[in-house]
């Protein structure tokens, strides 16, 4: 067999056994609208309020599994930060330093179970945001977990919300 042969094959091997440590997708379901899109691993969420939203997956894997989310920022504040956390059935961890994303470019891995992206962008509302992160799975059959997107606003916002808040409680006591 000629060297250009064996190289070939050798590659086709190679290919051939990254593409049975892929996912396969078993449910999708999400608190938010949402879309999954399984052959590139995309999640396409509308975000419209600053609660915690958890998109929950049960797939088969043996590997690593590879997610785009693009979320749009439908809460009417402005993000400075966003924290993504799994929860596990089987122990699935994110991979460390895979975290990215279009506008925050700080990703903090705190854990295996959280990921916090910041600054020094901010998403503000109607815009989009996309995170790119890995998660490892054990190698056991069908797993299930939950990413869970936590926006956090600006600290302006914030303050003007409390002291919104305090303004009416104070006008509801006078009234």
């Amino acid at each position: 067999m000629s060297k250009c042969k064996v190289l070939l094959t050798s590659m086709a091997v190679v290919v051939l056994l990254s593409g049975l440590t892929q996912a396969s997708l078993v449910s999708f379901s999400a608190d938010a609208p949402a879309t999954w899109t399984p052959s590139g691993a995309v999640i396409l969420q509308e975000i419209p309020s600053l609660t915690p939203s958890a998109v929950t997956i049960t797939a088969e894997s043996h590997s690593t599994f590879s997610i785009s989310s693009t979320t749009t920022n439908d809460t009417g504040y402005t993000w400075t930060a966003c924290i993504l956390t799994l929860d596990s059935t089987d122990a699935a961890e994110f991979v460390p330093g895979s975290g990215q994303s279009t506008d925050f470019k700080t990703a903090i891995d705190h854990t295996p179970w959280m990921m916090e992206f910041q600054a020094p962008f901010e998403v503000p509302p109607g815009e989009i945001v996309t995170f790119e992160l890995q998660i490892d799975i054990p190698d056991a059959g069908p797993y299930t977990f939950t990413l869970t997107q936590t926006p956090i606003p600006e600290p302006a916002t914030v303050v003007l919300l409390g002291l919104g808040s305090l303004a009416l409680l104070a006008k509801r006591r006078v009234g």
